[in-house]
């Protein structure tokens, strides 16, 4: 019964969606799948929030005077980026699910 009702209610707002013109939207609704859109825009914040959240952590620690911990945290940034780099084409173009 859960499920009969998990799927009418994502039905209905899907038919939501549909009427305020956001079709992509509905359709990721209908099919579980996420946009390719959606993911472009997921790995861009994933992007931001690395650079900028560790990039005022070091400049933090090195104004401080951390100036170690400082290069440790750009070290850590460069090895985030890198990772996000390595599986860009994975994450962007396999069919991701929700």
């Amino acid at each position: 019964m859960k499920e009969i009702s998990r799927k009418f209610e994502d039905a209905m707002a899907a038919v939501a969606f549909a009427e305020a013109g956001e079709f992509d939207t509905a359709r990721e609704i209908m099919t579980g799948e996420v946009s390719l859109d959606e993911r472009i825009k997921s790995l861009k914040h994933e992007v931001d929030t690395t650079v900028d959240d560790l990039t005022s952590m070091a400049i933090t620690f090195a104004e401080a005077g951390e100036h170690e911990k400082a290069l440790e945290i750009l070290k850590e940034a460069e090895k985030r980026l890198d990772e996000i780099k390595k599986n860009f084409k994975k994450d962007l173009f396999t069919p991701a699910m929700n």
